[in-house]
């Protein structure tokens, strides 16, 4: 089926297309439509074209219908999102466990030993107790210490209160126990732990060193 119309020769009685003024088997000029055009094609293009023009007229209307129906998420209803939600038991659960204080519980400090009980001490030298000492010239030095009852250990010691002193400084001096002679004379070397004295009396002979 053509949409554009024949016509028909009314010399040779052939058909030939509407847009042509002259025949193109015999050249004979069309006069109008033709000595005997096909009326009964004409009217099926026109048929043709109305069914093209109806279909996109449909088309255009379906067109118009489906953009001016609001869509949901343009009618601006966030009710749905809006609404709180009421946290499950789980997620509660969840939440106190994180909001938990996790932080190291701190570690007990280690009691301190209790400080011995001294009930008396006792001056030492060269591993025997000592009352009393001559030494042997001026200028010699001595390294005292002591003892305690009870007996006191070497861990012990970094307890303990010691004090060192000399009656007269003129005779002799005394540092940590350390004896040293200065002149001739006497005095008393005092050893004090934790509160508790003991006394060495300590001679220094009139003679230098040889």
């Amino acid at each position: 089926m053509s949409v554009i119309s024949e016509v028909k020769c009314g010399r040779c009685d052939r058909k030939y297309s509407g847009f042509r003024s002259r025949c193109p088997y015999c050249g004979a000029r069309r006069s109008k439509r033709g000595k005997h055009a096909d009326e009964v094609d004409n009217a099926k293009a026109k048929l043709v074209i109305g069914i093209v023009l109806l279909v996109v007229l449909i088309g255009a209307t379906m067109v118009l219908i489906f953009t001016s129906v609001p869509h949901p998420d343009d009618t601006g209803d966030v009710s749905a999102s809006a609404e709180p939600t009421t946290p499950t038991d789980a997620e509660q659960s969840n939440t106190s466990l994180a909001t938990e204080d996790t932080s190291p519980s701190p570690s007990p400090s280690p009691s301190p030993s209790p400080s011995v009980e001294i009930t008396s001490v006792v001056i030492t030298y060269s591993g025997g107790d000592r009352t009393d000492v001559t030494m042997d010239y001026i200028g010699q030095t001595q390294k005292y210490s002591f003892r305690t009852i009870p007996k006191t250990t070497e861990e012990d010691l970094k307890d303990l209160d010691v004090d060192w002193k000399s009656s007269k400084e003129e005779v002799f001096m005394v540092v940590d126990g350390a004896v040293t002679a200065i002149s001739q004379g006497t005095a008393t070397l005092t050893c004090t732990v934790n509160g508790v004295s003991a006394e060495c009396i300590i001679r220094v002979p009139n003679k230098l060193p040889s």
